[in-house]
C-alpha cells in the first residue's frame, strides 16, 4: 500500500512538486529565523541615539565637577551605538521623525547629585 502511494506520487508531477515545496518551507523558515537572531548585537553601531546634555557644573572648595561633559566625552569615543549630541528640541523632533531610536538626557543636576553622593 505504501509502495503504491510512492509510485502515484512519482507519476503525478503537481503532487510531487507540491510535496517538495512543502518540505522546504520549514527549512526556509528556520534559515531566516536563525539569520535574524544569530548576532543581535552585531549592528548596534548603526542604531542612532540622541544625547542631550543639560548638566550644569558644580564648584566646591575650588574644584569644578562637570560629570555631564565627562560622560559626553566618553560617549564620543564609544562606538557601541551611533551617538548624536544634540539640543533637547532637536532630539525630540528627531525622535518624532524616526531619526533617533531613543534619547538619553543628562539632567541639569547630574553633577550636583554626583557630588552629593560622593
Amino acid at each position: 500500500m505504501l509502495k503504491n502511494e510512492w509510485k502515484r506520487l512519482a507519476h503525478n508531477k503537481i503532487l510531487l512538486i507540491s510535496s517538495i515545496v512543502i518540505l522546504f518551507i520549514p527549512i526556509l523558515y528556520g534559515a531566516f529565523f536563525l539569520k535574524s537572531v544569530w548576532d543581535p548585537y552585531g549592528k548596534t553601531g548603526d542604531l542612532p541615539v540622541a544625547v542631550v546634555n543639560q548638566d550644569e557644573k558644580v564648584d566646591y572648595s575650588g574644584k569644578t565637577l562637570d560629570v555631564g561633559n565627562e560622560l559626553v566625552s566618553n560617549l564620543k569615543e564609544n562606538k557601541d551605538l551611533d551617538w548624536h549630541f544634540v539640543k533637547a528640541s532637536d532630539a525630540e523632533k528627531g525622535l518624532d521623525d524616526g531619526k533617533y531610536f531613543m534619547v538619553v538626557t543628562i539632567p541639569k543636576d547630574f553633577s550636583k547629585k554626583r557630588f552629593n553622593s560622593a
